[in-house]
């Protein structure tokens, strides 16, 4: 996958219309996207109503000098969320103190040396990621992992203060034990995706291929599930055509396939029915998981494989989930040349597929 700093939203402000037709081919060739404003005003009204990576600003304009917009931007993004580097001219210091003291984040002199351009819109496409990753982790560490890490701090004091060294535990304890077991494996999960997630964003994930009979990863899945579908008194079975093997990675399809059958027992209610089948179509294995289940709304089928998607329906047994399971699951199975897809079911339920290049 290309790096984010290739493919950036960039806005370059400035009144000469040579000036900004030039630096715009130059940042497109370079594989950047990139906005035109000819003044302050309309700087200020395209960055309310769109999203830039970097805004590359003139401070010498008519209207709204190059300053007073920085200070207008500087209200509503931190220097983190939203970079800006002012061009100024080559001798003029007094312009970059300023520029420092009203929030920018670098500054470039004119003329404008594209090779350190390019260089400085890196560094701060750079530093403005590792800004979100940290903000990311953050909201993940508040939200999705304080709850089962607490539960899991309860217990243990609960065991502590009635389990003396020495005594025998009871049933009740090991349950204690199960419970605990499960929270620390819902953290680990959601930790794994965070980063799993990132890897395939920065290109960093490479797979390990093997030929590998699918139909037994299956059922090494639902086998791993048994427990679990039976503690909400779903049924949980399989219908799986022979198929010859197929060229993947196993561990990251047992991965796509425990994201599908987890969500389905996820979100299905008690009494409720799940099957996994496959078999072949065109040249490709086909891997459906179905349950019946509320189904999907309009609006969920449009983001169901978007990071972070928060979708209508709720987890049934309370269960926590990163929110990037299904959007990873995506980029694995096109990482192996395959698709996936999602649709309701005629009566009940929906159906999440995936499919994978037969040789």
């Amino acid at each position: 996958m290309t790096n984010q700093s290739m493919q950036a939203s960039l806005l370059v402000v400035d009144d000469n219309q040579v000036n900004r037709d030039l630096l715009a081919r130059r940042l497109k060739h370079a594989g950047h996207h990139v906005e035109l404003a000819v003044d302050g005003y309309q700087a200020l009204a395209m960055n309310q109503d769109r999203h830039f990576d970097l805004i590359l600003l003139d401070v010498t304009m008519p209207g709204l000098s190059g300053f007073e917009v920085l200070e207008i931007i500087r209200q509503k993004h931190t220097l983190s969320e939203l970079p800006v580097i002012i061009v100024t001219a080559l001798d003029a210091s007094d312009d970059m103190v300023t520029g420092f003291k009203l929030g920018a984040n670098d500054y470039v002199t004119k003329p404008i040396d594209f090779s350190v351009l390019q260089a400085r819109i890196h560094t701060h496409l750079e530093l403005r990621k590792l800004a979100e990753l940290k903000d990311q982790f953050l909201q993940i560490a508040s939200h999705d992992l304080k709850n089962p890490l607490n539960n899991v701090l309860m217990s243990i004091c609960l065991m502590l203060a009635d389990l003396p060294p020495g005594q025998k535990m009871s049933d009740q304890y090991y349950e204690i034990l199960g419970l605990m077991k499960t929270q620390c494996e819902t953290m680990q999960r959601i930790i794994t995706d965070f980063l799993d997630f990132e890897a395939l964003q920065d290109g960093k994930f490479q797979l390990q291929l093997n030929w590998v009979d699918v139909n037994e990863t299956v059922q090494r899945v639902v086998h791993d599930n048994t427990e679990y579908a039976q503690s909400k008194n779903i049924a949980l079975e399989m219908n799986l055509e022979p198929a010859a093997p197929v060229q993947v990675d196993e561990t990251r399809i047992a991965q796509v396939l425990q994201n599908f059958v987890g969500n389905a027992l996820k979100f299905c209610p008690p009494d409720a029915g799940v099957i996994v089948r496959t078999h072949t179509e065109d040249h490709h294995l086909m891997v459906e998981v179905c349950d019946s289940g509320p189904g999907l709304t309009k609006a969920d089928l449009a983001k169901v494989f978007t990071k972070y998607a928060r979708l209508s329906n709720k987890p049934t047994g309370g269960e926590k989930s990163s929110g990037l399971g299904l959007a990873i699951s995506k980029q694995m199975i096109e990482l192996h040349g395959g698709a996936v897809g999602v649709y309701n079911n005629a009566d009940c339920g929906a159906t999440f597929w995936f499919s994978l290049p037969m040789p």
